[in-house]
């Protein structure tokens, strides 16, 4: 049987996305893999089938299962079947919070985050996601999506949300005065660079008429939202296990805050 290769992508909602498409057309091609690419915007009975949860996800052979980013080492040391394949690494997370200048997120100011999510100052690889933020805006009438966080005029991060509506994910709680944190990075061992905007989002979003805000957070790794226990420090409240993924240790938790 061929090698079988899976990707989920939330639109251009991650920075990612755009050069993950193409790295992983390039690999199925070399390895002659089939190859099924899934646009999970607004598509929960996808989400729901395969366990979803993060804007980024691939699945090997319907055994492998990778969140976030991934190597071309990654995808082949999957495909070769050896063990469970790369192990991701747990961390921890600062307490250390830096107190940079907040930007609201628009699909100008995304075009920033090219350097913090894709390592490169090259904003046309961003471009996917200034189109995704300005479809998100015109579809729920909000003027920004977060805020940004930079630090010594480098964008650093920041938190971003949706209603909980315009998530595909199988979370469990869909009310519409409940926000979901799609996207709090960046996480550092030795700097906090989501606390600062995520203050400044929980301070505004309750005047928007939203009485929770919620996330889907791995326990020790940093795909999806991780490391957890950070959220708990902040005052955010386990709701359960979403799902276990056994390959890399991103157990993920469904938090939920009340604003």
């Amino acid at each position: 049987m061929p090698n079988d290769i899976k990707f989920f992508y939330f639109g251009y909602q991650c920075p990612h996305n755009a050069y993950l498409l193409a790295r992983i057309k390039t690999i199925a091609w070399q390895e002659r893999a089939l190859l099924h690419l899934f646009d999970i915007s607004g598509d929960e009975e996808t989400c729901r089938k395969y366990k979803i949860f993060s804007p980024t996800m691939t699945i090997v052979n319907d055994k492998y299962r990778w969140h976030g980013p991934f190597s071309k080492e990654t995808i082949l040391e999957i495909l070769e079947d050896e063990g469970a394949g790369p192990v991701a690494q747990p961390i921890s997370q600062s307490n250390d919070i830096v107190r940079g200048k907040l930007v609201p997120i628009t699909p100008a100011s995304v075009l920033q985050t090219c350097v913090p999510c894709i390592n490169v100052e090259d904003k046309g690889l961003c471009m996917g996601k200034s189109e995704w933020v300005a479809e998100m805006l015109s579809a729920t009438g909000l003027k920004n999506l977060g805020y940004l966080h930079f630090d010594d005029g480098k964008c650093v991060g920041g938190a971003e949300f949706l209603p909980s509506k315009r998530v595909p994910y199988p979370i469990p709680d869909k009310r519409n005065d409940n926000a979901f944190l799609t996207c709090s990075y960046l996480s550092s061992e030795t700097r906090d660079y989501k606390t600062h905007p995520l203050e400044k989002l929980i301070g505004e979003i309750g005047g928007l008429g939203f009485k929770t805000l919620s996330v889907a957070a791995s326990e020790k790794v940093v795909f999806p939202n991780g490391p957890m226990d950070w959220y708990t420090r902040k005052g955010f409240v386990d709701r359960g296990i979403l799902h276990e993924e056994k390959m890399h240790g991103a157990t993920i938790h469904y938090l939920q805050l009340e604003l």
